[in-house]
């Protein structure tokens, strides 16, 4: 076949316009910077460094100093970072991850194009149909800042794989060879991918084999193909092994988003996201509802494109003979993407409807952390598929036919307003190598501000010192052991390093905050000279030293014995605060309940809106529903006798701080756990974890 490479420069001049105009053109300079962006750039930078100096590089304390992460359970892309160590070293990572972008854009629409055109479709149906995939809503949504999961090249170019050889226009030791170096490749930009594109395989093969079963030449070569891809995928998991080693070294059980929730809401499909440009802001009201964020909402097709599909589906069951068994495939593979891209639970609006065929896989290891949304992916490749097939095979006028395609990439063309590259500045005191004069090599920082409260300039600044100092925040992965159990340093770390970004101050978090510093062994705090956060500036002020303004920012060093000295007076301060959070919750409990109050309305937001706790209590949401912002415990509880009501009050903390309030209440408590759900034995407490006790109501 031929190969018109004109068509590839077509698609480079598109990706060059599309990614570069918010860019200003400026690749080296600029990016659509925030804190996944971050960790990607990190990523670029850290592979090469790690190999060229002979360290580890999937275990490493660069960052969650000083215990560090495992990177086999982050999307830290080794396969991008090592193939672009050449550009990486010369132009810098904002250049390389600008180039990789472009680079896959290109490859992924010619890849489709390619498919097109060994279905047998004339030039202008392929070049339709790839374009269809160039605006696609999955790749503009990724787009926003998931390199991992925007860099899909490599997907399209094996399914390109698998019609050669299904065409005999490839040998089979070159298609199991190339076909197992693609997949190995793909694990390392996304293994989630890697796994999801195996599955939605052996699916595709599944559906081939029901549909061809009576055709004995097709059965057999879909077998042998099918045989022949299956070695394909065990060569690649040896090729893999030492990587999948760290993942089994490191195992994480349990899904690390909620597949549950970032799942396509059937809405979506018709109904455009911000990132479209047509229409996606008059919409907002309705899509703002569907779950997850507009980056994984990525199934919107429009209008247009819903008529393709159901004209071409109508085309491809008119008649059951063989010729249309492909079509049939084509519709039938697109339906089962779909469905399962409904994730476990059918979501429409936000609201859970009814179970999906994808639960049965959802709770399977490795798939339980794939999330649904992105099987849109699949989606959209079919989609474009089926889009140059009907331009092509049906009989609607031709300048009707020009219509809809016009409509329909228009439909698709993204908001390229949100993609507005920002300039990549470092401050003198970084760029400049001031830093040394400062901070010894390998010492544990935290620049603030950090990845939990909208920061990004801790990966970026690393990286340019080419990991000179370590960080001891999160810029990527789950929390190390070492930290997630120890609740005297929770504020800090799921505040300002992990989790919530509305963290409001208190005695317990200005002890947490300096316990997060000891435990870490900080040597030093950076902030840019023009960041202010009233919280993190009232913590700073904690550790009562000016801080050193120099090259732009803003230096705290850290001694560690005048931080043991300060410890002990926040811990005296936290201690009375804790008894007087948990004397507070008690006796707001027994006048709720005295007053007539309903045991199962015993919530602090219940409380709070009916004065019954001071709005500087501060209450959670969702799961957490019960708790306070300042680590407290209330609800209603079943009496350990059965008789009357009872109710529940707890803390968060460790023993020296608990012991005095399970002694003050220990006299009226029917029950006591520490750390729940341990009853409490005074000769054997130890550690930190939730104090219960239980209740009987006035």
């Amino acid at each position: 076949m031929k190969k018109n490479y004109y068509v590839l420069l077509l698609y480079f001049v598109l990706a060059l316009f599309f990614w570069g105009l918010p860019m200003k053109f400026d690749f080296a300079g600029r990016i659509n910077i925030g804190g996944d962006v971050a960790f990607y750039l990190w990523s670029l930078k850290w592979w090469p460094c790690a190999i060229s100096h002979g360290l580890n590089p999937f275990l490493t304390k660069a960052f969650w100093a000083p215990f560090g992460p495992n990177l086999a359970w982050t999307t830290s892309c080794p396969s991008l970072a090592l193939i672009m160590w050449p550009i990486t070293a010369l132009f810098g990572v904002v250049f390389s991850y600008n180039f990789v972008t472009l680079i896959s854009l290109t490859l992924a629409t010619y890849g489709i194009y390619l498919i097109n055109k060994q279905l047998g479709l004339r030039e202008l149906s392929s070049i339709f149909g790839a374009l269809v995939f160039f605006f696609s809503s999955y790749v503009w949504g990724q787009l926003l800042g998931h390199l991992n999961l925007d860099i899909v090249f490599v997907v399209v170019f094996l399914c390109y794989l698998y019609v050669l050889r299904f065409k005999d226009l490839i040998g089979r030791k070159k298609y199991i060879v190339l076909f197992a170096l693609l997949l190995a490749f793909q694990f390392g930009i996304s293994n989630e991918i890697y796994a999801t594109f195996i599955v939605f395989s052996f699916f595709a093969f599944a559906v081939l084999i029901i549909l061809y079963v009576k055709e004995k030449d097709y059965r057999q070569k879909l077998i042998v193909t099918g045989l022949e891809t299956t070695a394909s995928i065990a060569l690649s998991v040896v090729l893999l092994l030492p990587y999948i080693y760290y993942i089994l070294h490191g195992f994480v059980s349990g899904s690390l988003n909620n597949n549950s929730l970032y799942v396509s809401d059937p809405l979506n499909y018709i109904i455009p996201t911000p990132i479209t440009w047509l229409f996606g802001n008059m919409f907002l009201p309705i899509s703002s509802k569907f779950s997850g964020n507009f980056a994984e909402e990525g199934a919107y097709l429009g209008l247009p494109l819903i008529f393709i599909i159901f004209s071409f589906t109508y085309i491809a069951f008119k008649n059951l003979k063989k010729q249309s068994k492909m079509y049939i495939f084509i519709v039938l593979f697109f339906l089962i993407a779909i469905i399962f891209s409904f994730g476990p639970y059918l979501r429409v609006l936000n609201h859970q409807i009814i179970p999906m065929p994808w639960i049965v896989f959802a709770k399977l290891p490795f798939l339980e952390q794939a999330l649904p949304t992105r099987f849109t992916l699949y989606v959209d490749i079919i989609v474009s598929i089926i889009c140059a097939l009907w331009l092509e095979k049906t009989h609607y006028n031709i300048k009707f036919k020009f219509i809809i395609v016009f409509l329909a990439i228009l439909f698709l063309i993204p908001n390229l307003n949100l993609y507005n590259g920002s300039e990549i500045k470092y401050p003198e005191f970084i760029s400049s190598g001031t830093y040394k004069d400062y901070i010894k090599p390998n010492e544990n920082v935290i620049v603030f501000p950090t990845y939990a409260i909208g920061g990004f300039q801790g990966p970026l600044w690393q990286q340019k010192t080419d990991f000179y100092f370590n960080l001891s925040q999160e810029i990527a992965g789950p929390v190390p052991k070492e930290l997630r159990n120890d609740v005297t340093i929770s504020w800090a770390l799921y505040n300002l390093f992990y989790g919530e970004t509305k963290p409001t101050l208190n005695p317990s978090s200005t002890f947490s905050f300096l316990n997060y510093l000891a435990k870490c062994n900080v040597s030093a705090i950076l902030l840019p000279e023009n960041f202010h956060n009233p919280i993190v500036e009232k913590l700073l002020d904690s550790l009562e030293r000016k801080p050193i303004s120099v090259g732009g920012v803003k230096l705290y060093q850290i001694d560690r014995n005048y931080l043991n000295t300060l410890i002990p007076k926040a811990k005296d301060t936290y201690l009375r605060e804790a008894i007087d959070v948990f004397t507070t919750l008690f006796t707001s409990s027994q006048k709720f309940l005295s007053d007539g109050g309903d045991p199962s309305k015993l919530l602090p937001q219940y409380l709070e809106e009916q004065g019954y706790l001071a709005k500087s209590f501060g209450y959670k949401t969702g799961p957490a529903v019960n708790w306070t912002d300042n680590n407290g415990w209330i609800g209603q509880w079943g009496c350990p006798d059965g008789k009357g009501k009872c109710f529940g009050v707890g803390l968060l903390g460790d023993i020296d701080m608990l012991e005095p309030i399970i002694e003050r209440y220990n006299s009226q408590s029917l029950q006591t756990f520490f750390p729940y759900p341990k009853p409490y034995d005074p000769s054997a407490a130890a550690g930190s974890g939730q104090l219960l006790m239980i209740f009987r109501a006035p």
